[in-house]
């Protein structure tokens, strides 16, 4: 369960492995290794969607409205 300054630490490292991961897809197309930098892309903007999901679960879960009822927006 998280509260919600774990939520806004995963929703902020979502969007660093999101970047990341594109950022080394650019420079995957400019390097000699391509396969090895592509797939470690890969890797990154996977596992950013999968935080993510697991937070957007969480979040759905019964009792976390009163559980994230006093978080800040």
């Amino acid at each position: 369960m998280f509260s919600c300054g774990s939520m806004r630490v995963a929703v902020l490292l979502t969007a660093t492995l999101l970047v990341l991961g594109f950022v080394l897809g650019a420079i995957a197309m400019t390097t000699a290794l391509m396969i090895t930098n592509s797939q470690l892309a890969l890797l990154l903007v996977l596992t950013g969607a999968a935080v993510l999901v697991v937070v957007f679960v969480d979040a759905m879960l019964p009792g976390a409205d009163r559980r994230l009822d006093g978080c800040r927006h």
